[in-house]
This record gives structure tokens, sequence and C-alpha cells, in this order.
């Protein structure tokens, strides 16, 4: 870990972690909005809710106070084993992140559709057509369980083997940046990143935009692996990407292709 990090008072350490992810948050937002405005091929023609960006900033703030407290918390005591910096602990350490993040997330996702805990997803879910602000528009509890996946699989995970502070930074990074941007409602993607191999390591736009829109099905995070492995694909998913991607978007949230 840093020095910085390990010697600064609890205000200083605090006041970093909120930077960092306020940072990667305002990266994403600004990335996922230049693509609604630029790129002119909307997933859905809808428009959003009334009021949606209003209740989703409150779901920011929400989720980046949790975070900032849990990552303070966790640096501040050292929970998670760090090793000393080295190219290959970092790397190994994001592609460990990379990895156990989508298969956490897809239970934890699949559980929050279950009727006994939807009650904690239902605030993400009042989105349906999706916006860059969404992705982290979560309610408490929710922002609570994504911490499991932000420092307790840090925290298992080092007691295999040290990680990289740089790896963990950097996968946390990426996991926001990735998070913000992807619910933005437009399609970037090309051709061949609709393919079966390719969405195996990233999964379009229009793959998560068809959870928002159909509530079962498409629990993933960032790639597709996990679906096709459970059976929770939507099988016309591919068609509804080259449908999208052609400039022709989804006119209804019950449209399947």
């Amino acid at each position: 870990m840093p020095e910085l990090l390990r010697t600064a008072s609890l205000p200083l350490l605090a006041g970093l972690v909120l930077a960092f992810f306020v940072a990667w948050t305002l990266a994403g937002l600004a990335f996922g909005f230049a693509l609604e405005r630029f790129v002119h091929k909307p997933v859905f023609a809808l428009p959003l809710a009334a009021g949606q960006l209003r209740f989703e900033a409150i779901g920011n703030l929400v989720f980046l106070a949790v975070t900032t407290v849990t990552v303070t918390a966790a640096l501040r005591f050292q929970v998670v084993r760090l090793g000393p910096a080295s190219l290959a602990r970092d790397l190994g350490t994001f592609v460990a992140m990379l990895v156990t993040f989508q298969i956490f997330y897809w239970f934890l996702h699949r559980a929050m559709h279950a009727r006994s805990l939807v009650w904690i997803h239902r605030w993400h879910h009042r989105s349906h057509v999706t916006s860059p602000l969404t992705g982290q528009s979560v309610s408490f509890g929710e922002a609570c369980l994504w911490m499991l996946g932000y420092v307790g699989l840090p925290i298992l995970l080092s007691r295999i083997a040290p990680l990289g502070f740089y790896g963990w930074a950097g996968y946390l990074a990426f996991n926001v940046l990735g998070n913000v941007a992807g619910h933005a409602n437009a399609e970037p993607t090309l051709a061949a990143g609709g393919t079966r191999v390719a969405s195996l390591f990233a999964n379009p736009f229009v793959y998560h935009s068809l959870h928002h829109a159909r509530w079962t099905g498409h629990y993933g995070f960032q790639a597709a692996w996990m679906d096709w492995l459970m059976g929770t694909e939507f099988p016309d998913w591919q068609r509804a990407f080259e449908r999208v991607r052609t400039g022709k978007p989804l006119k209804s949230l019950k449209e399947r292709c």
C-alpha cells in the first residue's frame, strides 16, 4: 500500500478514497453521456421516467457514501493482505478480481431477484430505460452488498496469496468506469463484439439493457459467460444487438427480436 495511504490521518484517507471513486464515477458519466450524445444508436427509443435522473443521482450518492466508508475502513485496518508491488502481483490481482467478481455478482444479482430479497434491488430497477447514472443508482442495502465484492472478495483472495494494491485499485476503477458507462442507452459495440465468443469477455451494451427492460435473465456483470453457464441468457439478445447496431432501436420494453 502506498505510504501516503498508510500514514494518512483518517479524514485524509477518507478524502482520498472519496476522490478516487468520485473521479472514476465522473469519468464514467462523461463517457456514457458522450456515447448517448454522439453514437446515435439508442438501445430503446423511449424516454426516461419522470424524475429518473434525480432519483438516480440520489442512489449514486448513497453508493459513493457506502463505498467510501467501507474502503476507508478496509485500508485503515489493513484487512486485505497486501504484498510488495510487482507487475506480476498486480496483474494477477486484477485478473483474480475480474473473474471472481463476475461469479460473485451473478449469484448476488440472481438472489436479489428472488421474491424475498427483491426489495433490496427495487431502487435500481426503477430505471427501465437506463442512463449512465443508473449503474450506481442503488439502495443502501444493495450498496452494502456490493461491498462484499469490492472488499470482501479481496479479503478472501488475500488469504490465498497477498494481493497487489495497484491491481486491486485498478480493478475497482475498471469496475466503476464500466458499470457507469455501460448503462448508457446507446450501443457503441462493433459487429464483432456481438459474437458468442466476444460476449464471454465483454458483452454489448444491449445485453444489460435488456435485463432492465425484461427484469429476469442476464444477471451477469460485464461479460456473458456466467449467464451462458447458468442458462439465464435471452435467446434473442444477439438479434436485438444486430438490430440496434444497425440503427434500429427497440420501441417497447416488451419487444422481442
